[in-house]
């Protein structure tokens, strides 16, 4: 959810929670009745739910800056149903139902679940916020969508709950799309600043039992889920992280993180954040706390291959504290195209990183894009390298045009985009046009998951200094139940492609897939990209 992506200062939070615990006072006004119920969506109908569930960390910073002003309450809609969302409705009886949404086909299940909630309380404020509503509110312009949250999200959540309070006028609080009956009026944007950050200490209680029992890793394991930084540096063409964060980096406070880490009871830890390790002084004292409190838990973080390059001192620190596992987004096996993505490393980096987390003993959960022109040859040669390389955790990702980066929008324009169900847009189908027929395109690919699971892979890898024995299994287990149950899902994509024509149902699409929609507004990627170009341009002159 990018209501937390662009993150606050902490002295600017502290002291707005004392301004509003004073104007509240004079309203003469109960915080304690506000009550919010925060959605985790369901899966899109074409996800394959065969990959780890993962606490919403959402929930909990949203809970913990407005904890003066409410009380909150999860909905997890991926482990719950829709009968037990009406039960929650009708006994918690929220004032405000907020939900996130990360993927594109999230949008369609979330509006519903914002209908029914109107529905049995007609007179809940419902707010819809994440990385699709930053991208492209538009497609949350509904009657039963009050607001949707555009862009930095903690102090815009709670300025919002602030202003339900006191009954104020939403179109006061910046970063905001607000219905006005049935338009939408967009508020001046949020300011987002890079720096750093910090959050009042979060509720690892709030979750109930229930659910946190159904959270798990590839190892099957409970999990502790937490970020160090927000935002990214790099420019790669097809993320969406840099452009929803319009270009900012932020580092966290390391005592929180390592708060997080050390008071729960978990013994894994995932820093699901991008960039760990790029500031390397943030990362070492970071590690130091970690040390110093005798933390020692299996974390999985990310990295850059350039990053591990340049520092595998520490990394090796981090060993010490029980680093374990690294999604490393090595991307392709030839220049080419790491080159066409704009990701500024090459393929001899990518030998070079691997074979330091080999000397280290850390899984290497590296990430490949297959690309719309890839053929036979191609995907050959991305299995060479993995085999070559004696990869035990290799990850196949179709290159996907994330609705709302500028890649999408470039491939939309160009006729790229092969089929307009948002429900596909999770990175696990090809949606875009083919050099090869679309059919051979994914038996090549789902082979280089069939090969990579197979027991002569695993055998062979069994003598990897980063072999270990849970994940491996775990991920052969998953990965090969997920190449099985994407077949139907393929078969109807397929069908979709050879009948449905565009321009009979462009009418019934969210309206960033029409024609007639212009990115031309402040929070559409190719403008931060615009913006962001001319500032560097500036800098330079």
């Amino acid at each position: 959810m990018y209501w937390t992506g662009c993150l606050p200062q902490s002295s600017g939070l502290r002291d707005r929670i004392g301004e509003s615990l004073r104007r509240i006072g004079e309203h003469g006004l109960n915080p304690s009745r506000v009550r919010f119920l925060f959605i985790q969506p369901p899966f899109p109908r074409h996800y394959l739910g065969d990959f780890p569930v993962y606490e919403p960390l959402h929930v909990h910073i949203l809970e913990a800056v407005t904890r003066d002003l409410a009380e909150t309450r999860l909905f997890d809609g991926r482990l719950d149903s829709e009968k037990e969302f009406i039960r929650v409705l009708n006994e918690y009886k929220p004032d405000i139902v907020g939900a996130t949404t990360h993927m594109a086909g999230e949008i369609f299940r979330v509006k519903e679940l914002l209908a029914i909630a109107k529905t049995v309380r007609p007179g809940a404020l419902t707010i819809v916020g994440g990385q699709h509503a930053t991208l492209l509110p538009e497609d949350f312009y509904d009657p039963d969508v009050d607001l949707v949250c555009i862009g930095p999200g903690e102090e815009t959540f709670r300025e919002v709950v602030e202003t339900f309070i006191s009954r104020g006028d939403f179109e006061n609080v910046h970063g905001l799309a607000v219905r006005k009956g049935r338009d939408h009026v967009v508020t001046p944007p949020r300011a987002v600043r890079s720096g750093t950050f910090s959050w009042p200490p979060l509720d690892w209680n709030l979750v109930s039992g229930r659910y946190k029992r159904k959270y798990f890793t590839f190892e099957q394991c409970p999990t502790v889920y937490t970020i160090t930084t927000s935002g990214c540096p790099y420019r790669c063409s097809f993320c969406s992280l840099w452009a929803a964060a319009r270009g900012t980096y932020r580092r966290r406070s390391p005592e929180e993180i390592v708060n997080d880490i050390a008071s729960q009871p978990q013994p894994y830890a995932h820093l699901t954040d991008d960039n760990t390790f790029h500031d390397e002084d943030h990362a070492m004292e970071i590690y130091r706390l970690l040390k110093k409190r005798g933390v020692r838990k299996k974390i999985m973080a990310y990295a850059r291959t350039d990053t591990i390059v340049k520092r595998p001192e520490s990394l090796e620190k981090w060993c010490e504290v029980g680093l374990g596992a690294l999604v490393v987004g090595m991307e392709a096996v030839t220049d080419r195209h790491l080159d066409s993505m704009n990701k500024r490393t090459s393929v001899d980096m990518n030998v070079r990183a691997h074979g330091i987390l080999e000397e280290l003993g850390i899984e290497n959960w590296a990430h490949f894009v297959m690309m719309p022109d890839f053929r036979k040859d191609d995907f050959d040669r991305v299995w060479d390298f993995v085999d070559r390389m004696n990869m035990t955790y290799p990850v196949f990702v179709p290159m996907t045009p994330i609705p709302g980066t500028p890649l999408f929008f470039e491939m939309k324009e160009r006729g790229k985009l092969s089929v307009f169900d948002y429900g596909f847009y999770n990175l696990t189908y090809m949606v875009m046009h083919t050099d090869i027929p679309k059919e051979e395109w994914y038996r090549h690919y789902m082979d280089l998951y069939k090969k990579s699971c197979s027991p002569r892979a695993l055998w062979r890898r069994r003598k990897s200094p980063s072999f270990h024995i849970a994940p491996a299994l775990g991920r052969a287990f998953l990965f090969r139940r997920a190449v099985w149950r994407s077949g139907p899902h393929i078969r109807e994509q397929l069908e979709l492609e050879r009948n449905v024509r565009y321009e009979t149902i462009e009418h019934t699409l969210p309206p960033s897939l029409r024609r007639d929609y212009r990115a031309d507004k402040y929070y559409n990627a190719p403008t931060v990209a615009g913006y962001l170009s001319a500032s560097l341009h500036s800098v330079a002159s």
